[in-house]
């Protein structure tokens, strides 16, 4: 049986939180910037963990900055510049404005992991579609995922819903919510 590749951590930050207004990687859910926070519950479960950010973004080298490399507007430059990085890794994406992620809800997803498929990720009820946003993208997933870019489509979500990849259920939704603007924040504060 061949070894399953080695999972590393990617945190989802190099979006412009035009929406947001100010840096969303520095916001402060959890008791220090999200980007830290993150990477520091990555850190607990990969082997190791980077920080996707666009180029010319400030990120401090303690947290393994990874500038795209890539033209795409959209979180899939930050996994295809991953897996330029590290081709032989899986690797478990997590979007910055994702503030209900927690250790617990890492290993649900990685108890579930299934290497032989694409990717592995949660079905959110609530948007009915899977979260391309909080995945592990295989090895296996890459190429399909550079030819899906070259063709235009740029969507995460919309290449999980047409390729062989393993869906688990029945995540909580409230890990879902997405804080990716000034409204948001203020409706996932009201709920602390």
């Amino acid at each position: 049986m061949d070894e399953v590749p080695k999972l590393n951590g990617l945190v989802l930050a190099g979006g412009l939180s035009s929406r947001m207004g100010s840096d969303k990687a520095l916001i402060d859910y959890h008791g220090k910037p999200q980007r830290e926070y993150l990477f520091d519950v990555l850190g607990t479960l990969c082997h190791e963990v980077y920080t996707s950010c666009r180029i010319g973004h400030t990120v401090p080298l303690s947290l393994n900055p990874l500038p795209d490399v890539l033209n795409i507007n959209s979180p899939l430059n930050g996994i295809l510049t991953a897996f330029q990085t590290r081709p032989d890794r899986a690797w478990l994406a997590v979007a910055i404005d994702l503030p209900n992620v927690s250790v617990e809800v890492l290993q649900e997803l990685i108890s579930h992991r299934d290497a032989r498929k694409l990717a592995t990720c949660f079905f959110d009820s609530a948007a009915n579609a899977v979260e391309p946003l909080l995945t592990i993208w295989e090895p296996a997933a890459r190429p399909l995922l550079a030819a899906n870019a070259d063709s235009g489509n740029i969507s995460p979500r919309s290449f999980l819903q047409g390729h062989d990849i393993n869906v688990v259920f029945g995540m909580d939704e409230s890990v879902f919510i997405n804080v990716n603007d000034l409204t948001a924040r203020a409706r996932w504060k009201s709920k602390e």
